[in-house]
């Protein structure tokens, strides 16, 4: 095999739909943030989709549950997960680069983006999908 060919099947991946893992997880905005809390435990998961019908309405994540529900000594289980999700979706293309997801974490001060292919929601990025892209990509360099 010639250089030009191993560097190519070499070559890191970079795009945002290389290190999602589709479909998207999500609840029902009706639900306990208790129920929410068990699903994203299932799912090895820090953050989880929130729907009413078929509509995406926010996002419930870990640092929700901290800030919103344990800080506040609130019950989980008698908490709908709409009252303390994060209901501002921030959204990024699947064929965008990992590095145009991380610059747009942080212009956010966010630590996950939905993820859209051709309109539709493919799945949540996360910081720690990011932390695993410059992980390999600096250990092929």
């Amino acid at each position: 095999m010639n250089k030009t060919n191993e560097k190519t099947n070499n070559e890191v991946k970079d795009k945002v739909k290389d290190f999602i893992n589709p479909p998207a997880i999500h609840i029902s905005a009706k639900v306990s943030v208790f129920e929410a809390c068990k699903r994203m435990q299932k799912h090895q998961v820090g953050s989880i989709l929130v729907t009413e019908g078929s509509h995406f309405v926010g996002i419930f994540t870990e640092a929700d549950l901290l800030n919103k529900v344990v800080a506040k000594n609130e019950y989980p289980d008698e908490i709908p997960v709409f009252k303390v999700m994060t209901s501002k979706l921030v959204y990024i293309n699947s064929e965008s680069t990992m590095i145009a997801a991380f610059l747009k974490m942080q212009t956010n001060n966010i630590r996950h983006l939905v993820v859209k292919e051709d309109e539709c929601v493919a799945g949540v990025l996360s910081i720690k999908d990011v932390a695993k892209f410059y992980v390999h990509k600096f250990s092929e360099a």
